[in-house]
């Protein structure tokens, strides 16, 4: 399944001047990540302090897993989403 994940900070709770520690976190997602076979590509808009990103995986309960430290730092949507074609398929 595909999921688009947006993760939102405010200024305060920015980890810019935490570089280590946002560095650390990354590496740990990346790292469960992989051993779930979980894929992700990530993007960023750093003056709204939003990341974006698509996400490929089978195990829900093991994404939700590896996303939860993310939570300390701010707010997290999580949605499922599909191709524009498989769309159409199910309203046509």
């Amino acid at each position: 399944m595909l999921f688009m994940y947006i993760h939102t900070h405010s200024v305060e709770n920015c980890t810019i001047d935490k570089p280590q520690e946002s560095m650390q976190m990354i590496a740990q997602i990346k790292a469960e990540a992989e051993k779930a076979n979980i894929k992700f590509t990530i993007y960023g808009a750093p003056h709204e302090h939003t990341m974006y990103s698509i996400v490929e995986a089978n195990d829900l309960a093991a994404l939700e897993k590896i996303l939860m430290p993310m939570t300390k730092w701010g707010e997290a949507t999580l949605i499922p989403i599909m191709s524009f074609e498989q769309g159409r398929s199910i309203v046509s």
